[in-house]
């Protein structure tokens, strides 16, 4: 059996596939089944050759020892997966040629994607067995175009840290997060090493859950675990959406069940039941001293917990929103001994549109650019005060990372939804 390669499709190969789509020996199990017209072949093969300048991948000729022995193609499945397909000459079946071709079409894939797919119709029983010699395993079996397929599917190992920025679409913008979508295996001690040596302000660990979309989410932040983090659960429901596909997931967290709803690069967090009350006044004279204020807004101060609890201080104006400058170790330690996650500063501009900062001392970190987990506690807090509203919370425009979170405050049971969209970090 010689040297077999995967050649980029090019005009050079358009006999073959005249030839073989003409074959009912090939398309038997293709499509509807019928031999394809010339029209259809050239179709075929001026988009094999646009998908190749688009996407530098696509269709391959098979060469085998010089000779053009099949077709090995990849396309963009689902987000996040590349489909794989072939034909082999009949001159060279039951050579183990269609195996080795699904074997380096996988291995293509696979730095493209996480994930491979592919398929056959119902009846091509050899078919199935290469992709499973291929290392894919069966999934599920659909109707396409009147025919029965049955669909096959390798799933890379998910370990490794990601990086994705959250509440934007810019990843120069938003919040960054780390993700582990495997921490099977992971100590405690591990997950605070590695969000450690991340160093964003949380890292998001992912564990199986129960049922399908459902999963056990820890978070970490380079000081210690955290019972609740809103963008780092919006970059891991984007980070799995890329891989399995849009739609509702179910984290559950040390704060209690997240709901969120995936689509196009953004992801919807409704989070635990909020509640907020009134701040004790030493906690406020002592926070306003750290924080170098000697007079806030007008509107209470409030402890707010949307999953973990935030300190909620009304700035009285922009220009003070802007100047912010704290005792690092002063803010923290007063946080630490009241459980609190972050402080969150606001202000609301005439448009409605809520301005904050979150310094956040007891992870590490002096400020977060964008905090979601707070978002859900203010958006209780408004509600309370105000009634059930929707807004803007625009945040992290001082730190040079603008941030975009859209507030849902009006449904009955308390509980608050955080949109926002996430990008990986390059």
């Amino acid at each position: 059996m010689g040297a077999m390669e995967l050649v980029r499709w090019g005009d050079e190969h358009y006999e073959h596939m005249l030839r073989w789509a003409t074959d009912p020996r090939m398309t038997t199990y293709v499509g509807d089944g019928k031999p394809w017209t010339q029209d259809y072949v050239i179709e075929r093969h001026e988009q094999a050759l646009r998908h190749w300048e688009e996407h530098g991948f696509g269709l391959h000729a098979v060469v085998e020892d010089g000779e053009v022995v099949g077709i090995g193609q990849m396309l963009h499945g689902g987000p996040g997966e590349i489909e794989i397909g072939y034909w082999v000459d009949p001159d060279h079946w039951g050579r183990g040629v269609a195996t080795r071709i699904a074997e380096q079409l996988r291995d293509k894939a696979l730095t493209f994607a996480d994930r491979v797919v592919a398929g056959h119709q119902d009846g091509n029983g050899a078919s199935g067995r290469v992709l499973e010699k291929a290392g894919l395993t069966y999934f599920t079996s659909r109707y396409l175009g009147g025919r029965l397929q049955h669909c096959y599917v390798l799933q890379r190992s998910m370990s490794g840290v990601l990086r994705y920025s959250a509440f934007t679409k810019d990843p120069a913008g938003g919040n960054p997060a780390g993700v582990v979508l495997d921490a099977t295996g992971l100590s405690d001690d591990e997950m605070l090493a590695i969000a450690a040596e991340v160093n964003y302000s949380e890292t998001a660990f992912v564990l199986p859950g129960s049922g399908e979309r459902e999963f056990d989410v820890r978070y970490f932040s380079p000081k210690a675990e955290v019972p609740f983090c809103g963008h780092a659960t919006i970059a891991t429901a984007v980070a799995l959406a890329e891989r399995i596909g849009d739609g509702p997931l179910t984290f559950h967290t040390p704060a209690g069940e997240i709901t969120i709803e995936s689509a196009d690069g953004t992801a919807t967090l409704t989070s635990v039941p909020t509640s907020t009350s009134e701040a004790e006044p030493e906690l406020v004279k002592q926070a306003l001293e750290a924080l170098g204020y000697s007079e806030i807004g007008d509107a209470p101060v409030h402890v707010g917990f949307g999953g973990a609890r935030h300190l909620l201080i009304p700035m009285k104006d922009r220009e003070q929103l802007r100047t912010l400058d704290y005792d690092f170790d002063a803010l923290r330690d007063l946080m630490l001994v009241h459980d609190l996650t972050t402080v969150h500063l606001w202000w609301r501009d005439d448009a409605g549109v809520v301005h904050a900062r979150d310094p956040f001392p007891v992870g590490g970190v002096v400020e977060d650019a964008a905090t979601g987990a707070a978002a859900a506690a203010f958006g209780g807090y408004l509600r309370d005060l105000e009634g059930p509203q929707r807004f803007v919370i625009s945040q992290g425009e001082d730190m040079g990372r603008p941030s975009r979170l859209e507030v849902d405050a009006t449904r009955e049971d308390r509980r608050v939804s955080v949109t926002g969209a996430a990008v990986v970090i390059p």
